[in-house]
C-alpha cells in the first residue's frame, strides 16, 4: 500500500475519528486505525465496539493494500506536521510516514484482527439537514446522565412521529424536547434510544448544508453523512423510556413571566458563587413585574439581587432550584427573552424562548425551606 495524501486533509479526517478511540480498549487492535487503499477509494476506520466510523479521504493511490497501526500516536502527529503532502507506505511489518524532509515509521497490527465493518438491514430511514441534527442534539444532551443507573436514562430518545422527529433528554429531574417539524408524513412511528457517546459524535460530525441520512434497524442505527459512515449500537429500553408528553404541564394552568434571557443568565452566575454542596440553592421570588433571586449559604454568605420582568399577575410565587439546572438552559436557549411557565412550588415548570416553538424544557423545583 502506498499514498501520497495532503496533512490538512489527514488532519480533518483524524479530527473526526480521534474522538470514537477508546480510552481503555477492550481488545487491542481497536486501538488502531485501519487504512485501506481500494479501487474505490483511500478509508480509514477506528471502532470501539459500539460505534463505527469509516471516513473516505481523496489521495492519490500507487498501491493497493490495508493496515492498522497506533491510533492515538498518528493522529498525534498528524496534527504536528506542515502543509505538505505526506506520503504513507506500507512496508512488511511496518508503516512509513514521510511528509517533506521527515519520517517516521510504525509497527503494524494485523489488519485480518480488526472488527468488520457491522452488517446493517434499516427498517426506518429519514433524511435530516446536519446544522438542525446538531443543533437538536446539542440542546438535549446536557439533561442526560450518563452514569445513571437506569440504562434507559443513559441516553437520548429519538422519537419519529408522523409529522415530526423528536430529540429528548432527561435524567428524571428535568427534561429538554427539541422538536423537528417536518412536511414529509412518516408512515411508521418508530422510537430508539441514542448512547450518550454516540450523541457526542453525531454532533461532531454534523454540517450545516449537507443532509444526514439516517437509518435505524433493531439494534443499530447508521449515519450517513459526507464522506463519513457511522454505523452504532442503540441501547436497549425505548420501551421504558417515560411518556415525556405527559411529563409537560398544560400550558393551560400555567402562568407565565417574561424575563431578558442574559439579565438573567448574568444574575444567577453571580449568586450562584454563594452556593455550597451542601447548599445548592436558588430560591426565585416571582411578584408584579419583578423577580427576587436569593441564596442563603451558613457556608459561604448570602447574595441578593433584583430585575425587572413581564409578570401581570399580583400573587406572588417562590420556587426554588438548583442554579444548573437554570444556567444550563439558558445557554442552550437562543432567543433573547425567556417565558418561565409555573403554577405551585411543588410543580414542574417549562422554560423556552419567546419566538421558539421548537425547543421546551422542563425542571422540577426543589423543596422550599
Amino acid at each position: 500500500m502506498e499514498i501520497i495524501v495532503k496533512s490538512g486533509a489527514l488532519k480533518n479526517v483524524c479530527g473526526k475519528l480521534e474522538g470514537l478511540l477508546p480510552v481503555k480498549p477492550a481488545i487491542m487492535i481497536t486501538s488502531g486505525i485501519l487504512f485501506e487503499v481500494k479501487e474505490t477509494g483511500f478509508f480509514l476506520t477506528a471502532t470501539d465496539l459500539e460505534n463505527t466510523m469509516r471516513v473516505s479521504i481523496e489521495c492519490e493511490k500507487n498501491k493497493k493494500g490495508s493496515m492498522v497501526i497506533t491510533g492515538k500516536k498518528f493522529i498525534s502527529l498528524i496534527k504536528q506536521l506542515p502543509d505538505e503532502d505526506v506520503k504513507i507506505i506500507k512496508k512488511e511489518n511496518s508503516a512509513e510516514v514521510v511528509c517533506k524532509n521527515s519520517k517516521y515509521t510504525f509497527p503494524c497490527m494485523d489488519y485480518e484482527e480488526f472488527p468488520k465493518l457491522p452488517k446493517f438491514t434499516g427498517d426506518v430511514s429519514v433524511k435530516i439537514n446536519g446544522d438542525v441534527l446538531r443543533n437538536a442534539i446539542d440542546k438535549v444532551r446536557f439533561c442526560i446522565d450518563p452514569e445513571e443507573p437506569r440504562p434507559h436514562f443513559r441516553g437520548g430518545l429519538f422519537d419519529i412521529k408522523e409529522d415530526s422527529l423528536n430529540f429528548i433528554g432527561t435524567d428524571t429531574k428535568r427534561l429538554s424536547l427539541f422538536k423537528i417539524t417536518s412536511e414529509e408524513k412518516y408512515a411508521t412511528p418508530y422510537k430508539c434510544l441514542l448512547p450518550f457517546k454516540l450523541m457526542g459524535i453525531i454532533s461532531m460530525l454534523a454540517d450545516s448544508g449537507e443532509n444526514v441520512d439516517v437509518s435505524i434497524g433493531k439494534n443499530q442505527i447508521v449515519f450517513n453523512f459526507k464522506n463519513t459512515y457511522l454505523v452504532s449500537q442503540l441501547l436497549a429500553g425505548s420501551e421504558d423510556f417515560p411518556d415525556y408528553a405527559k411529563v409537560i404541564p398544560s400550558e393551560k394552568l400555567l402562568k407565565y413571566a417574561y424575563i431578558k434571557k442574559e439579565e438573567l443568565l448574568s444574575t444567577l452566575k453571580r449568586i450562584s458563587l454563594f452556593t455550597s454542596e451542601r447548599y445548592n440553592k436558588v430560591k426565585m421570588s416571582i411578584g408584579r413585574d419583578v423577580l427576587i433571586l436569593s441564596v442563603v449559604s451558613p457556608d459561604v454568605g448570602e447574595a441578593h439581587e433584583k430585575i425587572d420582568i413581564e409578570y401581570a399577575d399580583d400573587k406572588e410565587q417562590d420556587l426554588a432550584f438548583p442554579p444548573n439546572y437554570l444556567i444550563d438552559f439558558l445557554h442552550k436557549a437562543g432567543d433573547e427573552k425567556i417565558i418561565l411557565g409555573f403554577s405551585s412550588e411543588k410543580s414542574p415548570i417549562i422554560m423556552r424562548g419567546d419566538k421558539s416553538s421548537d425547543y421546551l424544557y422542563v425542571a422540577m423545583p426543589l423543596k422550599l425551606d
